[in-house]
């Protein structure tokens, strides 16, 4: 485990940004190593979280599993058995790093972007988790209390790959992980029709997610040989229309990044596309926000 004191990251910042305390969420879901991954996924879905932290029977954060976990056994040699026969303790991660209450989101901010994770236990004097602050938490901040510093172009992503409605689901998988921002804008004569994340295909069909074409059927009835009626099954391979969020919410790139921030956090979204018109030029999500935390 890394601590915060263990960054060498200081910040004497408290005064200008708000402290963790302020902002992380309590209680927060959590599981042991012996819980099997169906309950976690049931948990992720209840509470619409993407991550879970791992403690052990002192309360003290060991772990941590993620959506992400989900798609990485789709390769590795557990792909072939049932979630309820693999454990927590199979694939959380260890090396986790916590900060404590009292320090300020900026410093937050900057541990997720140093060690590219989106959230981090918080605990106490004791090492006992007492809430977790996630990157919405930190761009729920910016929104309410730092408007007017950044515009969205100043952050946003730019050449974010693009898909049209009929692309399969397996190209658009290669291109979400061909990018950095993680997101492929479904475009259709030049204008935006959609968005895809990856959380839009973690769990669309059964778990561990495969990152392949899925097909689904279309039942129609027809003749069948010797003149009889019955029931014919057309399979096909679902598209990019099929999993994208469609009509996204958009903001002008001059438009002030907390305003991109208040949007996500109002809808739910980890992303807001950039547009002139409706023309896609980038996208901003939540990284893009820390960035400008920690970088201001």
């Amino acid at each position: 485990m890394v601590t915060e004191t263990q960054t060498g990251l200081g910040d004497n910042g408290l005064a200008t940004y708000p402290r963790v305390d302020e902002y992380m969420s309590t209680p927060v879901v959590v599981v042991r190593p012996s819980d099997n991954l169906a309950h976690v996924r049931n948990l992720m879905v209840r509470y619409r979280i993407g991550r879970i932290v791992v403690v052990d029977d002192a309360g003290k954060p060991i772990g941590m599993v993620t959506k992400t976990d989900f798609l990485k056994l789709a390769s590795g040699s557990l792909a072939t058995r049932p979630l309820d026969s693999i454990f927590v303790r199979d694939i959380m991660s260890t090396d986790i790093v916590t900060i404590s209450g009292g320090r300020s989101l900026r410093e937050a901010a900057r541990l997720m972007l140093q060690h590219n994770i989106g959230g981090l236990p918080v605990i106490n004097e004791e090492g006992k988790l007492i809430g977790i602050i996630t990157k919405t938490d930190i761009v729920r901040a910016y929104a309410e209390r730092l408007r007017g510093k950044y515009s969205a172009s100043d952050y946003m992503y730019e050449d974010v790959p693009r898909a049209s409605p009929a692309h399969s689901v397996s190209y658009v998988v290669d291109l979400l992980y061909s990018h950095p921002s993680r997101r492929v804008l479904v475009v259709d004569a030049g204008e935006i029709i959609g968005i895809i994340a990856p959380s839009d295909i973690a769990f669309a069909a059964e778990l561990p997610a495969t990152p392949r074409p899925k097909s689904k059927s279309i039942r129609r009835f027809a003749e069948l040989p010797k003149g009889r009626l019955g029931p014919v099954y057309e399979y096909t391979i679902m598209t990019a229309q099929d999993i994208m969020t469609p009509d996204p919410i958009t903001v002008e790139p001059g438009e002030d990044l907390a305003e991109a921030a208040r949007l996500m956090i109002r809808h739910g979204f980890s992303s807001v596309p950039v547009t002139r018109g409706r023309e896609p030029i980038g996208v901003v999500v939540k990284h893009n926000i820390l960035q400008a935390i920690a970088e201001s």
